[in-house]
This record gives C-alpha cells, structure tokens and sequence, in this order.
C-alpha cells in the first residue's frame, strides 16, 4: 500500500481480514469467495501476510481485528499462526479479535481458535429449522448448529449468531421458536438480517426469489426484546456484549481491510484490494483508491449513524428538515446528537435528510 496513504499512527484501530474459501457457495450469497480454489491456500496466505504487513505499517495498536469470508474455519487453526505471528505486537488486551464461523466445520478447532488469541466467534447458523436450512442451501442441519453453538460457550469467550429471517416459511411463531432456542443455548449476541437477493447471488440468475413480501421485521425485535436482547443497530441485538468492530464502523472510524476484495477507508480515501483472486496472489499490494470529500464523509456519517445507537452530530444535518422529524417523533435530539426512533426506517429518514 502507498505510504502516503497511512500517515495516520494510532488512528487506525480496526482491522478487516478477508479469507474468500468455502466448501459451498449458498444460493442467497453474494460476497467474494470460491468453492475451488482451497488447493491455493497457502500461496493467498503468503500474499495475505505481505499484504498485513504493509498495511500495519506505521499504526501503534488494533482495537478489534475481525476474520470474514468466506469461511474463515475452512483453514485449520494452524494455518493461521504466522498471521497471528504478525498481528501478536498490535494486540492489546482489550483487543476484540472475532472470527466468522460455520457450524459444519471440526467442533474441536473451537478451543484452538481460541488459543490463537481469538476471542469473540461470530457463527453463521441462519436456522434451527431443516427445511429452512434447505431454502437457503445450507449446508449444515439444526442438530450439528444446535452441538457447535453449545461448544463455542463452553470455550468461555463471546458468541453471536446470525440469523436470516423474512424467508417464505417464516412466521412470527416459527422465529419466536428459533430466537428462543438461540437464547436457551445462552446466545448473548444475535444479528438478524432480512433475506434479500442480490444480483450477483445464484438466486438471482435462476430467478429464484423465497423471500417474504411482507417483513417480519418489528416481530424479530419484539420477540428479542422479550428476550431481554437490546437493539442496538438495525439488525445488530445484543444481550450482553456489542460488537466493538460494527460500532466503530458506524461511528465512522477509520478501518484497513485486507485480503482479497478487502475494503479500507483511511482519513478521505476508500481503498479497494484486488478481487482477482490470481491478481491478488501476483501482487497483493496492489490497489484503488476512491477520493472522499468532506460532503461524502459527511453523508456517510448520516447513514451509518441512523441506522444505530451512535446517532448523528446535529451539524451534519438540516435543521428545517430535522424540526420536522423531532415533531413527526422519528428522530429525538440527546447533547447535539440526533437519533433515529426506528432503524428499520433509518435509511429512508438519510435520504429525507439527505
């Protein structure tokens, strides 16, 4: 990476990992990751920690690291001691390190990834329900969900679950029973995310379309307030332990990705990491910057803020449109900040905004 480009010390705090493998690729999935390339995971790890160590260069500490997919728990523990190896000097004790897992994947990796220093597991369940896990082509059953879910708590770190509702076998009493066995098992962070179809997905080129028309939204976060889960972002709910990474993220932090397709944004410059999986391998230093103006930051704080707990610095908003919210009682004003009353409608009061 340009060294122009991290003159920024300690600023940066958070840190994207990219690791693009899986065993399968579900019908719904639109992120970067291959089912046939795990044979070249050894060249794509030696191009990751060039790339890490370029993108460290110069920053003091890391407030969280977070390893996504892809399916990080495809490599085995071992494959990433000398990546740890590299990351060791900017981790602090307060450090949250979370990986991405599927449940499918060896039980018994689970305390090994905990030795490495991970410390938060973020596991992409989905469902409890077979014929749900079918719909959404995943690869794993409710059972061997329910066994990995139990194993992580007893690995005595931070556990969250993500959970795809707004299918068309969803009810409101079907989620209820979902959430509650998530909530049983001692779950203390969950994020639901609404089925949607991107264009890149397979879904999408088969014309293929299992969502609801009508969202289950305001059931979700009334079962879970029920569960005493506490909504702090549009589709984040936690009970007892937020996710450091996705707040400074909607905080506006500055962040490094890296890895393949890996996504940064230091001071008023996106970057953009090769998708080309063999153009990566070739040169994993390589990459696009998009200039940001103050405007842009400005909007993007706007959105981000909304959508969470974090809310939205006063300055950056109309004032004549933002009188109209606080008396409509879609938004409240708490020390110069503003705050959405409903996330599930926070983007549309950006755009009004906006």
């Amino acid at each position: 990476m340009d060294k122009k480009l991290l003159k920024i010390g300690e600023e940066i705090l958070l840190l994207y990992i990219h690791i693009p493998f899986c065993e399968s690729k579900c019908g719904y999935c639109a992120f970067n990751s291959f089912t046939n390339l795990i044979d070249f995971k050894k060249q794509y790890l030696d191009s990751l920690k060039i790339d890490l160590e370029s993108s460290l260069n110069n920053i003091n500490n890391l407030d969280s690291i977070f390893f996504g997919g892809g399916t990080p728990n495809v490599l085995n523990p071992k494959d990433y001691e000398e990546v740890f190896k590299i990351l060791k000097p900017y981790i602090g004790d307060d450090t949250e390190i979370t990986m991405e897992l599927n449940p499918n994947r060896d039980i018994h990796a689970l305390n090994d990834f905990k030795s490495l220093g991970i410390n938060r597991f973020s596991i992409g369940v989905q469902s409890f329900r077979e014929d749900k896990l079918r719909l959404l082509e995943r690869n794993h059953n409710p059972k061997t969900a329910y066994e990995f879910i139990k194993h992580a708590i007893l690995c005595n770190i931070f556990v969250s679950i993500d959970l795809i509702y707004d299918t068309k076998l969803d009810t409101k009493q079907s989620l209820e029973s979902e959430l509650k066995m998530a909530n049983d098992l001692g779950v203390g962070h969950i994020s639901c995310y609404a089925l949607s179809i991107d264009k890149d997905s397979r879904f999408y080129k088969m014309n293929k379309n299992p969502t609801l028309q009508n969202s289950l939204c305001y059931e979700i976060k009334e079962i879970l307030d029920n569960f005493s889960f506490y909504q702090y972002e549009v589709s984040n709910y936690a009970k007892n332990h937020k996710s450091k990474h996705n707040l400074a993220y909607w905080q506006g932090k500055e962040y490094m990705g890296v890895g393949l397709g890996a996504v940064g944004r230091i001071k008023n410059n996106r970057i953009y990491k090769q998708n080309d999986f063999k153009k990566y391998i070739e040169n994993p230093l390589k990459c696009s910057v998009e200039s940001l103006n103050d405007d842009n930051l400005r909007l993007e704080s706007i959105f981000l803020g909304l959508r969470s707990e974090v809310g939205v610095d006063i300055e950056n908003i109309n004032t004549k449109k933002l009188e109209i919210l606080l008396q409509e009682k879609k938004c409240i004003k708490k020390d110069n900040r503003i705050y959405a009353t409903n996330y599930f409608i926070s983007d549309e009061l950006a755009l009004w905004l906006t």
